[in-house]
Formats: C-alpha cells, structure tokens, sequence
C-alpha cells in the first residue's frame, strides 16, 4: 500500500501538464486510493499545489477583446485597428511586458488610453496565450516570430454590450445611459453624450440598477462590463493581484474593490473595520495610485482586471456562440439574498413554463435537440444555474434550501404563477416543488440520485468519485478545485465518456458531435467555479435527502435500464416512499443520458405528468 501510494504520488507530482494530471486521476483511481489511505496530508500538499497553478475555464464573447503583437520592448508589430483606437499614441507596452516572464501570462498592467484614463491590459508570450482571442494577423506575427508577446485589451464593442444588458434586462435607453456612463466615469457627461437631461439620465440610471440588482451606479458598470465580458469569474487571490497591481496596501486593495462591488465609502470602511477618517485616507492613495477620478472609473476599472486576470489565468478559453446560436441569457437579481442568477429562458412566452434543473456535473446548458423536441411539444424551457454553478453567485449555507429559493426568485421575475419540473436529479428540483407548493406542477425525474446511504454503485470512475467526495471534505475541497482549474473541453469529454464506460447506448451518445459540444458546455459551467458542486455533493454525502410529498401522482420518475451511476432497482422503494403515487416508467434500453437517447419518452412522460393537472 505505502509503495502504491509513494509511486502514485510521484507521478502525481510529474504531471504537470493539465492533460497528463487528468489523465492520471481518471486512470490511476487504485492509486488515488492507495495514496488517500497511506499518505493523506502529502496528497493534500499536493493537490493544493496542483490546484493552484491555473484558474478556471472561461467561455468569452470574443468582440470585448481587442490584440497586438509587440517584441520584446514593448514595440507593437500588428495590432486591431479597435486596440490602437483605444491604446493610440505613445507606446505604453516596454511597461507592460516588462514583467511578463516566457512561461506565465502577466497579470493585467495598466497603460493610458487616448483620453488619458487608465485602461487594463494582459500580455503573454505566444505558448500562454494561444487560447485567447487573438486577430489573425496579430497570430500569424506572433507564429513567425515577429512578435514575441501578445497584448490583449478588454472593453465591450456595441454587441456585446448590449448582450450584456439584456441579460440584465435594460431597455435600450438605459443601455446606452450606461454604456455611456461606464465609458464617462461621471452621470453628467454620461447625459450630454445621450443627449438626455440630467433628471431623465438620473432615473434612468435608477430603473437600470433596479434591475440589475446593483445598489449603486459603480456596481452596475461593474456587472455589465462583468456580463459582456463572457462567463469569467474573478480569480482567487483577486485582492492581493489588485493590491500588487497598483502598489497598495491590502487593506486598501479590499476598499477599492468593496466600493466597485456597490458599497459607499463609509460603509466600506465599517465592513473592514477601518475608521472613517482612515478609510477616507485610504481611497485617496487608492483613487491616485490607479489613476481615477471618481468610484464609476474605479468600478470599471476593477471589472477590467478581473475579465482580464480570468482570461490570463483560464486552464482552458472557449468562444461563447454568437448570433442564433447565442443563448437567451438573463442575470435575475436575487431577493432572498445578495447575487445574481443565470437564467436561460428559451421561450416561447406562450408555452407551458417548464423549470429544468441539470446535474452536479453540468450547468444550465441543456441539449438543444431536447430543448427544440420540447418546444414542439408546447413547452417554455426555462434553465437556470443553481447557487455556485455557471454564473449564479453562490448563496446560503444549505446548497438545495438555496436553489429552492432562487426557483421563486426566477418565477416571480418572469412573472410566471405555475411551473412544472423537468430535472436530471431529485433533491434539487424536490425541495424546490416543496417550496414553490401549489405554483409546482408535478413535472418528470430523469434518473434521480439516491440518498449516499443506500447508493450502491461506487464502482468505476464516477462511483470511486462519488466515494471521495463523500467521505473526505479536505481532499474534496482539493479535488474540487483540481476539476476546475484543470479542465479543457477534451478532458471533460474523456471524463464524460469514462462515466458511462459499459452503457453501449450512453457511449453511442457522446460520439454525436453535437450531443458531445452539449455536455461538455454545460459542464465547463459547473466547472467555473465548482462551489456548488462541491457543496450539493458534500450534502449529500451527509445524509441530505429530498421532502417526502403526500401525493406524488403529478410525478412521472424516467430511469434507464442500464444506467451507469445509479441502479433504479436498488433505490425504487425509496423514490416511491418519496412520491407516492408517482408513474414509474424504466427504458428497458436506455442508459445514463435518456435526455439525450430517448427524446421522445422525455417529451412523453411530461404530457402524462400535465394530464393529472
């Protein structure tokens, strides 16, 4: 066992490449194991060390980037007529390359635009940044060696700022008050450059941060330069690489970044426990050190560096689709608690609403054959991140009490009274129908997980995974964050065909291109952050089981055969003991993916469940 356990550690120490530690972990389980019963705290040590050296996936909206080529001092070979109309006249790159080291990215510099304000920037050699969205001319320089850094700079052009609100839900007046605004630093300029007056700029920059759900204007510049930048997360340690960024204090790295996510001067103080007169002291040093005038510029410079630190930092860089392909993304501001919540509404506004809740290991990115089936059939698929997935920010301290309350948030946002359920899982979508009461319409359970206590497929890849995260919350914790800073589409793909390994129906699935570009988008966003995953899974390996209803007969629960993951035949008694009166209908030939495999028997089973309403 010590022998396994060294040799597996060893090699885990040499993988540090992300394909090969992936590869590693999904090959090498018995030695995974080996290591977690002989040599705990070394394998802690190093999946921490592991974890740390790439931060999340990120899927951009290439047309809020901008890239150039310069050499090594600075002097810039090619750039896109969009970076020298933002980075023109003196040459501010000798600075911003100074520290940009062959194998890592530099983290954001700052360098002066044409108007004088301080703009962010990322640099990298060509290794680093062959993921980022790079012009083909500024790549065809940096392949022949013209260039040996790339630049890339980060301010949203018209489309992808008014994507960005959308999703928050702003009409188009206050749209452009707002991109004006973010643009100005100042609701005064922001007025002139609309040609609205003052009074009519002030409302409505106020109906714009009601519905964005930000307390004050810096917030609201903040999350919608945030939304159009794609689906990036700030990286950890976000305060230190700010402080060193710009020179300061951590203390005063944590004020500058309190006021950008909405607070006042004052309250930021009293947050940090920091005196007024000192706080005040403190963000005069940070408003001069960072070259702003006012709390708007520093919010938009904040959102810049943390778009441009994710970019820099990404384990893996994906472009988001465009156009018909793009998905109807909204930001619900939270009631019950602060944050947001992603929501895809995919219409029409007359079907049948039908809320979908996705797996552990996914996000609210659902098949599009499926979500095209349904609409045929009359339903509004509505998809949503749950606290902690994608880009719903994590809230609560109960993952499924949480995603129960945002399901109310999102019905009363869209203004939908009734709702039925359409879920890959149980807890999650049962403890939301217990919430919701007469506003849940029964809906279909498409294999739902058992309680870990009587979970009797441990086996495998995914079974050995479960086990981990189930009994071991430190090395969770690690191997969470391994997942999700060492995660590429391919390797997702790997790990996703590895789980129905023995399901010929599941692995006939995934060699489907677009089934396969489905799963693995919706994974990528449960990868983004993986805090709600790490907390559902944790919850569940704590005892956490779904509400009992009295009557389950609006409940249809659609089970594969051959099912992978979990065994129905082993946990039926306990689904009925929870539903009862629930249809059960088993696919004699389906696997793991019947919203993949059996389209149809999905679209059926809701009409059985709509007819008992």
């Amino acid at each position: 066992m010590k022998a396994r356990a060294a040799a597996f550690l060893d090699r885990f120490r040499r993988a540090d490449r992300d394909d090969a530690l992936l590869h590693l972990l999904a090959d090498d389980f018995d030695g995974l194991a080996a290591a977690m019963d002989a040599a705990p705290a070394d394998l802690l040590a190093a999946a921490d060390a592991a974890a740390d050296a790439a931060g999340p996936p990120v899927d951009i909206f290439p047309d809020s980037f901008a890239s150039a080529a310069c050499d090594r001092n600075g002097t810039v070979i090619v750039a896109e007529p969009r970076f020298l109309e933002w980075l023109g006249g003196p040459d501010p790159l000798a600075a911003v390359v100074r520290n940009c080291s062959d194998a890592r990215p530099s983290v954001s510099t700052i360098a002066d635009d044409r108007s004088g304000r301080p703009v962010a920037v990322a640099a990298a050699p060509l290794a680093a940044a062959r993921g980022w969205p790079l012009a083909p001319a500024v790549r065809q320089a940096l392949d022949s060696g013209a260039g040996q850094f790339a630049i890339v700079a980060f301010r949203p052009d018209v489309t992808a700022w008014d994507q960005a609100a959308r999703a928050h839900g702003l009409s188009r007046q206050e749209s452009r008050l707002a991109a004006a605004l973010a643009r100005r630093g100042d609701l005064h300029q922001a007025a002139l450059d609309t040609g609205v007056a003052y009074e009519t700029a002030r409302k409505l920059v106020a109906s714009a941060m009601r519905k964005a759900g930000a307390p004050r204007q810096t917030d609201l510049v903040r999350r919608i330069l945030s939304a159009a930048a794609g689906g990036i997360r700030p990286p950890e340690g976000a305060v230190r690489l700010f402080a060193e960024l710009f020179g300061l204090s951590l203390r005063q790295a944590e004020l500058a970044r309190a006021l950008a996510h909405g607070a006042t001067r004052d309250s930021a103080a009293d947050t940090l426990g920091v005196s007024r007169h000192g706080g005040k002291a403190d963000l005069k040093v940070v408003f001069l050190a960072c070259g702003v005038a006012n709390a708007v510029d520093l919010a938009r410079i904040v959102a810049e560096v943390d778009a441009l630190s994710g970019l820099a930092h990404a384990c893996s860089v994906e472009i988001e689709p465009r156009g018909a392909e793009a998905e109807p993304l909204r930001l619900i501001a939270r009631r019950w608690a602060p944050g947001r919540i992603a929501v895809t509404d995919h219409g029409p506004a007359r079907g049948r609403p039908l809320l979908m809740f996705h797996t552990t290991v996914g996000g609210r990115h659902q098949p599009r054959r499926l979500i095209a089936a349904l609409q045929r059939a009359g339903w509004r698929p509505i998809c949503f991140d749950r606290p902690g997935f994608g880009l719903s920010d994590m809230a609560g301290t109960e993952p499924f009490a949480a995603a129960a309350a945002d399901s109310v948030d999102i019905l009363d946002a869209l203004e939908i009274d009734a709702v039925t359920i359409l879920a890959r899982g149980g807890t999650a979508p049962l403890t939301a129908a217990a919430l919701l009461g007469k506003r849940a319409r029964g809906g279909v359970l498409i294999g739902p997980e058992p309680p870990a206590a009587i979970d009797g497929r441990l086996g495998g890849m995914m079974g050995r995974g479960k086990a981990l995260f189930y009994g071991n919350a430190a090395l969770a914790t690690a191997f969470a964050r391994i997942l999700s800073r060492r995660t590429s589409s391919a390797q997702i793909a790997r790990m996703q065909r590895q789980s129905v390994a023995g399901s010929a129906i599941d692995e006939a699935a995934i060699d489907d291109p677009d089934n396969l570009a489905d799963i693995v988008r919706g994974s990528r966003q449960a990868a983004l952050g993986m805090r709600g995953f790490l907390a559902e899974v944790q919850s569940h390996g704590t005892g956490t089981q779904p509400p009992t209803f009295a009557d389950g007969s609006e409940w249809v629960v659609l089970a594969g055969a051959n099912d992978p993951l979990y065994d129905y035949h082993d946990t039926g008694d306990f689904w009925r003991g929870v539903l009862p009166g629930a249809e059960v209908r088993i696919v004699a030939d389906g696997g793991r993916w019947l919203h993949l495999t059996h389209v149809d028997a999905v679209v059926a089973a809701l009409a059985s469940a709509a007819r008992r309403w």
